[in-house]
């Protein structure tokens, strides 16, 4: 599909955000169980519970533009997704797995905070002020959530992993 206008282009990005959404549910799931740290398992958790209602949040902003809720590829979360199963391959149990996956968490965190930034200007650009609100909220989660990881990296996994057995 060729964009040829800001509607299409905030449908587009729409659909984009929705597979992102969509695939970081179960990514987010594979984390929490790849997780050392039951506090860092259990912030996984809580945010692909969270994840799950901002799919169904841009549902509704879908259906408020009355279109179908649909998918398009997103290149962009699907390759840090991928980045994060390494993590998991790669690494053993520990501390530093779970700092490793702190740090890819606060990357999708922060691809996520400006894709919704954006879809949010788009929305009041184009006048869709119910769609705007709802994606605020969601930006505001992804940005506690980032928050969160953040808090967790500095009160305890990085200084845990930090004492890790250098080999």
């Amino acid at each position: 599909m060729k964009i040829e206008n800001m509607q299409q282009l905030f449908e587009h990005s729409l659909a984009q955000a929705y597979d992102g959404e969509q695939q970081l549910v179960k990514a987010l799931e594979k984390m929490a169980q790849a997780s050392s740290s039951a506090r860092l398992r259990m912030a996984f958790e809580q945010h692909r519970e969270e994840t799950r209602r901002q799919a169904e949040r841009l549902e509704q902003v879908f259906t408020a533009l009355g279109k179908e809720a649909d998918a398009e590829k997103n290149p962009v979360i699907r390759e840090m997704i991928s980045v994060g199963e390494k993590i998991i391959s790669s690494t053993d149990a520990s501390p530093v797995r779970d700092a490793a996956l702190i740090k890819a968490g606060n990357e999708v965190e922060h691809v996520e905070m400006a894709m919704y930034g954006s879809l949010r200007d788009f929305a009041q650009l184009l006048g869709h002020t119910s769609a705007a609100r709802l994606l605020e909220q969601t930006r505001n989660e992804e940005k506690a959530a980032d928050e969160l990881l953040t808090e967790i990296a500095e009160n305890s996994v990085n200084r845990e992993a930090l004492g890790a057995v250098q080999v």
